[in-house]
């Protein structure tokens, strides 16, 4: 069966699983400095959503040719730094909605839980962007630490304490975003 990553192309044994073949692709475009960006399974698109355990254990050749396209992670970061300013600025306008919310004592664990989600996407894309732009300062691990507590009042249903942290140690962090501190 033909694998292909960019103009690369090998061949797999028939009787290898999916997820081999994607975990042997990805490490092939990391040790060139690259992301893969789009994943052709046979001779449809597949998502990272569609990557399920039992997908994965599937035989590789029952799909048909597998071909990646990957781009350096430099440029995925510069392409992306605009998209995740905007990002951080509606997670804090979110936050700030949050923390009104809970001072008012209408806070709602099921917003919370949701932008927790988005915050998770947000710290991903934070790290990537820092482990390329080491000048940055590193925000990501700063604002992990808090949003762990944030998550450990959650779990408390701390009300008080989840708008405090919200206010006063979470989206401050968002608004100095990758910028250097002022």
């Amino acid at each position: 069966m033909h694998v292909q990553l960019d103009e690369d192309v090998w061949e797999v044994s028939d009787r290898v699983q999916l997820g081999e073949v994607l975990a042997n692709l990805s490490d092939r475009a990391q040790a060139k400095g690259c992301l893969v960006t789009e994943l052709m399974v046979g001779n449809r698109k597949m998502t990272d959503r569609e990557l399920v355990p039992p997908t994965l254990a599937q035989v590789a050749s029952s799909f048909g040719s597998i071909a990646a396209v990957s781009k350096r992670l430099e440029t995925i970061v510069q392409y992306s730094e605009e998209t995740g300013k905007k990002f951080g600025g509606q997670l804090r306008v979110q936050g700030q909605k949050l923390v009104d919310d809970f001072r008012q004592g209408h806070g709602k664990f099921r917003q919370l839980d949701q932008w927790f989600g988005q915050i998770a996407d947000y710290l991903e894309w934070l790290q990537i962007h820092e482990s390329v732009e080491v000048k940055k300062p590193e925000v990501a691990q700063d604002l992990s630490f808090w949003v762990k507590e944030l998550l450990n009042a959650r779990e408390l249903e701390d009300e008080v304490r989840i708008a405090d942290m919200l206010e006063y140690e979470v989206i401050p962090r968002l608004v100095r975003n990758i910028s250097p501190p002022i």
